[in-house]
């Protein structure tokens, strides 16, 4: 099994970056390494990275690939589990294109380990003038040596073994139950003959594989792939969302995160959907690939931002922190605001509304769950690589914030607090447990927490001009960036 890839001046990588591949345990997404990041940060340049490693012929890089801050050198390293073999490929001088491999050429081809990587262009001629034999429809021969050509080139048959499944029984009933566990009702296709002498996929006997939704080739592919991963086989799918509706997103997420106990799968993502906290707790991992100015750098969770997440499994209170919103915010680019709750949340966007502040501030998620919780969320986004994060405190709660905010690590960070103890009036959570409550007696100093907004909803006279004036700092810091 793959351990990790190492690139270095390959397109936007201009310094060596190194992913670390998530290993399967048993456990339900435990192989499971999920790639995240803004358009242009270098996603596809790792994916790129993966099919050219299991190519097994020569390649030459173009200059206008090769990083000149690297010095027109490129360098990419695949390493295994277990003092498994080690697989490199590195331009063999400063401005040349042709790369050498190791291990060396033996018998016409390198050695290449077993990767298998679905591209974001799933699309295919629909008709082919040779039918399938086994051996699948072959649409173009490759060469002993290959040089890099634009992205978006479609899928042919060879990558995509649609015409072998139907003559084979067994798995023709495992791919269409595997199927029938994303789209949520059984598919009947097959591959015909049309009177042109063409060979072509049909879909429930009224219309050819011309007339499909992207949505639905798109599938396809992606079920293909899945039948056919293996624990021996590394599982590259690049963007498995595209076209998809959300439900069908959440159920091929299920089912890669079953086919990810034993084997592994990488997988490049937009979509908050294909984000399984689950699976980073149970051995898989996160990694977020951004390109801040100076080149594509990986940031991924550590040991330590893994047991944070820990921290939210089980929360009854507070079962929502790691939610779809939440999710939301590890493909922002920087500039998150983390309070302590939802309710912070919610009352501050309407006191932007409020108070006519027209600044755009993006708050993580509904919160963090309680103040002592913020430390959590933000050790996470650290280990992400957001260097812009601003953390507000409720006015009661200054020790928790001074804690904080003395840890080095979070020494880039801004940290404001309210200027009342809560961010509206109720009842102290101490409340029912104060002795002079249990004694019959009245206790001004529990009894209410006192907020910025009353009971009505409405901002109150004595903190108007200090909650605008905080939340103009907030949406007006880094601006001058």
């Amino acid at each position: 099994m793959i351990s990790s890839i190492k690139i270095k001046g390959f397109r936007g990588f201009s310094e060596e970056q190194k992913l670390i591949l998530g290993k399967p345990n048993g456990k339900r997404g435990s192989g499971l390494t999920i790639i995240v990041g803004p358009n242009n940060g270098g996603k596809s340049t790792i994916i790129e990275s993966f099919k050219l490693m299991s190519s097994g012929y020569d390649i030459s890089f173009p200059e206008g690939q090769r990083n000149k801050k690297a010095g027109g050198i490129v360098e990419i390293v695949l390493s295994s589990y277990d003092e498994g073999p080690t697989y490199s490929l590195k331009t063999t001088f400063a401005g040349g294109h042709k790369a050498k491999r190791i291990p060396e050429l033996k018998s016409g081809k390198h050695p290449e380990p077993s990767i298998t990587v679905l591209s974001s262009r799933r699309f295919f001629n629909p008709y082919s003038n040779e039918a399938s034999r086994g051996e699948g429809i072959q649409f173009t021969v490759r060469p002993e040596s290959i040089t890099l050509k634009a992205r978006g080139q479609p899928i042919g048959a060879d990558d995509n073994k649609m015409f072998k499944i139907i003559e084979d029984p067994k798995s023709s009933e495992e791919f269409n139950k595997l199927l029938k566990q994303v789209l949520g009702y059984e598919l009947k296709w097959t591959v015909d003959l049309c009177n042109t002498g063409e060979y072509y996929i049909k879909i429930n006997d009224n219309h050819d594989s011309d007339g499909l939704g992207e949505g639905l080739v798109s599938l396809l592919f992606l079920v293909e792939v899945l039948l056919n991963s293996s624990p021996d086989k590394l599982l590259i799918i690049d963007e498995p969302e595209l076209s998809l509706h959300p439900q069908l997103q959440r159920n091929l997420l299920e089912v890669i995160l079953e086919k990810s106990k034993n084997s592994q799968i990488v997988c490049a993502t937009h979509s908050p959907e294909m984000v399984s906290i689950d699976a980073i707790i149970n051995g898989g991992t996160l990694a977020r690939v951004v390109n801040p100015g100076e080149g594509s750098k990986i940031y991924q969770l550590n040991k330590e931002s893994k047991d944070c997440l820990g921290k939210f499994e089980g929360d009854l209170f507070n079962p929502h922190v790691l939610g779809y919103d939440a999710r939301s915010c590890f493909f922002e680019d920087d500039k998150l605001v983390v309070v302590e709750g939802q309710e912070d949340v919610t009352f501050l966007r309407k006191a932007l509304k409020d108070l006519n502040i027209n600044k755009r501030i993006r708050f993580f998620g509904f919160g963090a769950g309680g103040a002592d919780k913020i430390k959590y969320i933000i050790t996470i986004l650290k280990s992400l690589g957001f260097e812009k994060v601003c953390c507000l405190y409720d006015g009661d709660k200054e020790q928790e914030k001074d804690k904080v905010q003395k840890d080095e690590r979070f020494s880039k960070y801004k940290f404001e607090m309210l200027k009342a103890k809560d961010i509206r009036d109720k009842e102290c959570r101490y409340y029912k447990n104060c002795e002079n409550i249990k004694a019959g007696n009245e206790c001004k100093s529990c009894h209410m927490k006192e907020g910025i907004f009353d009971t009505d909803y409405k901002i109150k006279d004595d903190y108007k001009n200090e909650l605008e004036s905080l939340l103009n700092i907030i949406g007006d810091l880094w601006i001058e960036e």
